[in-house]
């Protein structure tokens, strides 16, 4: 004795298929989100390298001692007063950074994450009257471009500015009584 229900509580193909379709169109957007957040993570992460780098190669050169910076930087017969902007501070103020720096370069171009690394550091010293150095004021700016979609040529750049004074303590101060 058999019975035949007409009632029919199961899905059909076509009721399996669209509810796969509805899925579908609400998980792509939220797989772009978090592709866009780990793409957005790895930009933030270069950029705080780079600042760190960047504020590591500052504080390498203000231990430094005013000497050396006056030997390599001033020259021989100075102005009273003077100022002097250079745009290159001599390498072997900061050797330590500089292979740093070009690890972390290097690092990132064979990931395919930049390209075209730049690291430039520059700084200005000021004499007083007496011709000593009393104050420098260093800045660094790295930058590099993000690789970006395949089609780009060269993706986003990205610059990081980090700048630092200071002060002489053994220097005679400008307005000092002889």
């Amino acid at each position: 004795m058999f019975r035949v229900f007409n009632n029919k509580r199961a899905a059909t193909l076509i009721e399996v298929v669209i509810a796969i379709l509805i899925l579908a169109c609400a998980f792509f957007p939220i797989l772009r989100v978090v592709d866009y957040g780990s793409v957005s993570t790895a930009k933030i992460g270069n950029y705080a390298k780079a600042t760190r780098l960047a504020q590591e190669l500052i504080e390498e050169c203000k231990h430094v001692p005013f000497s050396l910076w006056k030997k390599f930087h001033v020259p021989k017969n100075p102005e009273p007063n003077q100022i002097i902007d250079f745009d290159t501070i001599n390498e072997d103020f900061y050797k330590g950074t500089k292979e740093s720096i070009k690890a972390f370069a290097e690092e990132e171009k064979t990931k395919d994450k930049i390209k075209e690394f730049k690291c430039e550091a520059k700084a200005k010293l000021f004499l007083n009257e007496y011709k000593q150095i009393y104050e420098i004021w260093l800045e660094v700016e790295i930058s590099w471009y993000d690789m970006g979609k395949i089609s780009d040529a060269k993706g986003e750049k990205r610059i990081v500015k980090v700048s630092n004074s200071y002060h002489n303590p053994e220097a005679i101060y400008q307005g000092a009584k002889k």
